[in-house]
């Protein structure tokens, strides 16, 4: 494998938030034998780097090389410091801005029509990140309303990404998986180079495009996908199971 793009919440991190030091190992081990390490997550980029910087995870130690976050945004490690892919960024994030008014209407046609309880992000948390997201009280209640979405939004730029009990409202041109192919032709990184590593739903796409594994914790979902395409699933749940997927490579 020439890069591997391993999902926080769920994978990479333990139940606690942690990622633990036989993991640490292994990326360290795969880096320095010129695997490239990518973090692919939903959360924002100044999250993502408190995350990593708790786990011990500094700068100058030259990985992970690749950040994807809100499933739109890349930045590089350069020179020391993350650098924001631009202008992709800058202009992925406007382009979801300009969809708020549709999936606001989406959402506001689900509460009317539906008995189901759910919470919206408030307008700051729209205006920030660029796109809505409403969580359920239960994955469960998430994917009873996810098909309504899918079918409100089927002619429209925006599709429902499901992640547990939350569904985020999201411009069609961003994904993991689509922005992970974007990075992958800036450094002329093949498909079949690259091992995508996830758990739950909005991984499917990634795993699905690339090689891949999962966790003994993934949705059965995502490990049913994982076997069809002949991938890992480790038998060690979150960070270990990384751990054991990332000893096999």
């Amino acid at each position: 494998m020439k890069l591997v793009a391993l999902d926080l919440d769920g994978t990479l991190l333990d139940f606690g938030g942690g990622i633990a030091n036989r993991t640490l190992q292994e990326m360290r081990r795969l880096y320095g034998n010129g695997v490239c390490m990518a973090i692919a997550t939903g959360r924002p980029y100044r999250t993502t780097l408190e995350i990593l910087g708790e786990n011990g995870l500094e700068l100058s130690d030259g990985f992970p090389q690749m950040l994807i976050c809100d499933e739109r945004e890349a930045y590089f490690l350069e020179d020391g410091r993350y650098r924001s892919w631009t202008p992709w960024n800058n202009d992925a994030y406007r382009f979801e801005l300009a969809l708020l008014p549709i999936s606001q209407k989406i959402v506001d046609e689900m509460a009317q029509e539906h008995s189901s309880e759910f919470l919206v992000n408030n307008i700051f948390a729209q205006q920030t990140r660029g796109f809505i997201e409403v969580f359920y009280g239960s994955k469960a209640e998430a994917e009873s309303a996810f098909p309504f979405f899918v079918e409100k939004l089927q002619n429209t730029p925006i599709k429902p990404v499901r992640n547990n009990r939350l569904i985020a409202f999201r411009w069609r041109e961003v994904g993991k998986e689509l922005i992970l192919s974007k990075v992958a032709d800036r450094f002329g990184i093949p498909s079949h180079r690259i091992l995508a590593v996830g758990d739950s739903y909005n991984d499917i796409g990634m795993l699905t495009r690339f090689n891949a594994a999962t966790t003994e914790n993934a949705d059965e979902e995502v490990k049913a996908v994982v076997r069809k395409k002949g991938g890992f699933v480790a038998s060690s749940s979150y960070s270990l199971g990384v751990a054991e997927l990332l000893a096999d490579i």
